[in-house]
């Protein structure tokens, strides 16, 4: 497909959809960058400002994601996450047949915050674990997660949670408690400019913040969490029951 300036359809689009062809085609597979602006200039033979035009265009479809300081990629094939599952993030990786990855970014006995007890059922200022971590897919980073746990029912919980585990798994072994249940309440929100360092995207890029509050079997909050995720990396489904 040549450019036709003569047509009615504006440069930037004829190049958004011949650089949609090659991706579709192959030619540039998932998480593959692609040419540089300039070198994009040289190969259609048109000024920048109509190169960025195509690449905002299927930046904002989201065929394209940009990589602070890397460059422009093709975006990853999403993963699909149940809604309804129980399983924390190890389970999910190796559902998916992935090795997971995570960093704890920051580990802190704090007091609790009101929305913070009141989702955990504890006293106001009681002692809980404020954990924070970015959490890898295939090495790139796929989640951003907060989590809260209480350390009246979990003394000592932030001496064991570095442990390179499942979380869960070490809930379920040393406390012996295990998630049956969550409730989760997701909305899309931009992606700050600390959110977009920590997952590699666009200030203001659209992320899913999912809050999760897990439950035992006698129906008692285990931990709080706040994950965010770019939309355009993770369809979130939901499957009926047979």
């Amino acid at each position: 497909m040549n450019l036709n300036p003569s047509t009615p359809q504006p440069l930037y689009m004829q190049i958004r959809q011949m650089l949609k062809n090659d991706i579709q085609n192959g030619k540039y597979k998932p998480d593959e960058q692609i040419p540089t602006e300039a070198e994009l200039c040289e190969t259609y033979n048109v000024s920048r400002i109509t190169i960025r035009k195509a690449i905002e265009e299927l930046v904002k479809e989201g065929t394209l994601t940009r990589i602070p300081r890397r460059g422009t990629f093709v975006a990853s094939n999403k993963f699909h996450n149940e809604l309804l599952s129980i399983s924390g993030f190890s389970e999910f990786s190796h559902q998916l047949g992935k090795i997971p990855n995570s960093r704890i970014l920051r580990s802190e006995v704090i007091a609790a915050p009101k929305d913070v007890a009141g989702h955990l059922l504890i006293e106001e200022g009681s002692p809980v674990l404020e954990l924070e971590r970015l959490m890898y897919v295939d090495e790139r980073p796929l989640f951003y997660d907060t989590a809260h746990y209480s350390l009246l029912r979990f003394p000592d919980l932030e001496k064991k949670i570095a442990r390179d585990e499942s979380t869960y798994k070490i809930l379920l072994e040393d406390y012996h408690t295990e998630i049956v249940s969550n409730d989760k309440i997701i909305d899309v929100i931009g992606a700050t400019k600390i959110y977009a360092k920590y997952l590699e995207c666009d200030i203001g890029a659209n992320l899913f913040r999912i809050v999760k509050i897990a439950f035992d079997a006698n129906d008692q909050p285990v931990h709080l969490s706040t994950f965010m995720c770019e939309t355009n990396k993770v369809n979130l489904t939901v499957h009926r029951a047979k």
